[in-house]
């Protein structure tokens, strides 16, 4: 593994391809589910739901959405308060707060995955296709990691900006 050498900002290379790394496996595994819905899905036999199970997605689909606002907007408090509160140096605190980030963002586009999951199962989505709208917390996942992909770089602007410019 290599050294961690602090820069001036705090945040190393090192730092950064963990993160990297951590980031690939959580976007992975979120399109690993998303083939599985899509697999389920194009192979499903074409029955009819019966309206229960269309009831009962529509129930998960709501708390899956309420969900993943609720992650993103705690992703977001938590990233602040970790970089300004939790101990240690500026590489560690940007680490931590970096994956508890991702990891609510993940855990929202996985419970939204899941009722995707669900309702390619019992051909709810089949008949209603506007549950594909479950698929859409991954991809806001996938949208935050294409636009903070972890670098040393992006991570000192990242937290220059929540610290404010004296780091």
């Amino acid at each position: 593994m290599s050294e961690v050498v602090e820069t001036e900002d705090g945040i190393s290379p090192a730092v950064a391809q963990r993160l990297q790394v951590i980031a690939g496996s959580m976007g992975g595994g979120l399109t690993m589910m998303a083939g599985l819905v899509a697999w389920t899905y194009v192979n499903g036999v074409a029955k009819v739901p019966a309206p229960d199970h269309a009831r009962f997605i529509n129930l998960l689909t709501t708390v899956a959405m309420l969900v993943a606002v609720s992650c993103i907007v705690a992703s977001e408090i938590l990233w602040r308060r970790l970089l300004k509160t939790a101990p240690g140096p500026l590489g560690s605190r940007v680490q931590s707060a970096f994956i508890v980030r991702m990891a609510l963002r993940e855990g929202a586009g996985f419970l939204g995955m899941t009722v995707a999951y669900l309702a390619a199962l019992n051909g709810v989505l089949r008949v209603y296709p506007a549950y594909w709208v479950n698929l859409a917390p991954y991809g806001l996942f996938v949208g935050f990691l294409a636009a903070h992909w972890p670098t040393a770089e992006r991570l000192s602007a990242a937290a220059r900006e929540t610290l404010g410019s004296g780091l």
